[in-house]
C-alpha cells in the first residue's frame, strides 16, 4: 500500500513540475507582449512558478528517493542542501512578487 502510494506522489509530482515549468514558460511568452506593469506582473508570475517548479523538484527527489528505497542512504547534509534549495527558491520568488506588486501600486 505504502509503495502504490509513494508511487502515485511520484507520479503527481512530476506532473505538477512539469505542469510549472510549462506555465511559466507561457508567462513568459505572454510578457513579451505586454507593457509596463502587466508585463512586470506576468515576468514576476513566470519566476513565482519557477520558484514552485524548484519546490517540487525538491518534494519529487524526496519522493523517488523514498520509493527507491535509498534515502536513507542519502547524507544528511545533501538532504538539508535540498530543503534549503527549496525553501530558498519558494521564499525568494514570493518576496520577488509581493514587491512587483507593491511596486505596481504605486
Amino acid at each position: 500500500m505504502i509503495d502504490t502510494l509513494t508511487l502515485l506522489i511520484v507520479l503527481m509530482g512530476a506532473a505538477t513540475v512539469v505542469l510549472s515549468v510549462y506555465v511559466a514558460y507561457k508567462f513568459r511568452q505572454q510578457s513579451r507582449q505586454l507593457n509596463n506593469g502587466s508585463k512586470k506582473l506576468s515576468k514576476s508570475l513566470m519566476w513565482q512558478l519557477v520558484g514552485e517548479a524548484c519546490l517540487g523538484a525538491g518534494t519529487l527527489w524526496f519522493a523517488v528517493m523514498a520509493y527507491t528505497g535509498k534515502l536513507p542512504d542519502v547524507p544528511v547534509f545533501l538532504q538539508s542542501m535540498v530543503r534549503v534549495f527549496i525553501f530558498s527558491a519558494s521564499s525568494l520568488t514570493t518576496i520577488h512578487l509581493y514587491l512587483t506588486t507593491t511596486r505596481l501600486e504605486k
